[in-house]
């Protein structure tokens, strides 16, 4: 396996095939999708929507590998790291691909964002996917006047079906979605609840309870699950040592970071990579 110098390749939408001011892209997965680079960790600067028509294999987001077969829809946030695992039938479906200021402005719901997932849906829901995506597509390809606002509108109806079953009851705006978002925007820096809380322009106190509420976890939790992930990130996908990993996530020190790693992972920092990089070896 070949480690990556740094922290694994970001991906934007390619701006000379995308829709709505290079904001919205629907791909075929097969002829249009992530080629080769799909099965290599990678992570992109917009949102992910994969329906599978037809495959097998699997897809692993954020080292939690799930089962891909048709009929699944798979939801990856902007700056996860995920790949796709190979099956014995090629994967085949629909790829919808989105930067979320499309979704502000007149028409948009707003700072909205899926949570990442797979999704089985029920076949009158799947129905409904099929008919979103071959009006999105029309839009796509016509590019009519206010076909923006069109395909905003159908994204939106998209994205709220899919929350319905991936986050029942899960009201997932205002505050808490900004939270959420300036937990991503991070990179997965070290942030306390109170520095949150004053680049929102709320207390710390009205934060937590906001955050909590909307997610069932306390903002402290989803700040240190960010941390983690993306210390996991470098540690299989880089050549950086602990050191460098602690800087480059805002620690004061090496020990600190290892004690914060060993505490939420289980394991210590080298353990975790030695581990990763044994299966990736493997595999």
């Amino acid at each position: 396996m070949t480690i990556a110098q740094g922290r694994p390749p970001i991906h934007s939408i390619d701006a000379t095939m995308a829709a709505a001011g290079g904001l919205f892209l629907l791909a075929d997965f097969r002829t249009q999708g992530p080629g080769r680079d799909a099965y290599t960790p990678h992570r992109h600067d917009f949102v992910e929507l994969a329906w599978l028509r037809a495959g097998s294999g699997g897809h692993v987001i954020d080292f939690q590998e799930h089962t891909a077969e048709p009929g699944d829809l798979f939801i990856v946030g902007a700056g996860q790291l995920h790949h796709w695992v190979r099956g014995d039938v090629e994967t085949d479906g629909a790829l919808v691909l989105f930067r979320t200021e499309l979704l502000l402005g007149r028409g948009g719901p707003g700072d909205w964002t899926p949570l990442s997932g797979k999704w089985h849906p029920d076949p009158t829901s799947a129905a409904r996917i099929e008919g979103l995506l071959a009006q999105l597509e029309m839009e796509q390809q016509q590019r009519a006047p206010g076909h923006e606002l069109a395909i905003r509108s159908l994204l939106t109806a998209l994205l709220v079906l899919c929350r319905r079953f991936v986050a029942p009851g899960v009201a997932n705006e205002g505050l808490a979605a900004q939270f959420e978002q300036f937990v991503r925007q991070s990179h997965g820096s070290l942030r306390t609840v109170a520095e949150c809380a004053r680049e929102l322009s709320v207390t710390p106190g009205h934060l937590s309870e906001v955050v909590s509420a909307a997610t069932g976890r306390p903002p402290g939790e989803i700040l240190r699950e960010a941390v983690l992930h993306e210390a996991q990130r470098l540690l299989a996908r880089s050549d950086f040592s602990c050191a460098q990993i602690a800087r480059e996530l805002g620690f004061d020190d090496a020990s600190y970071f290892s004690r914060f790693f060993r505490r939420e992972a289980g394991v210590t920092p080298s353990r975790f990579r030695d581990l990763h990089r044994s299966h990736d070896s493997a595999a």
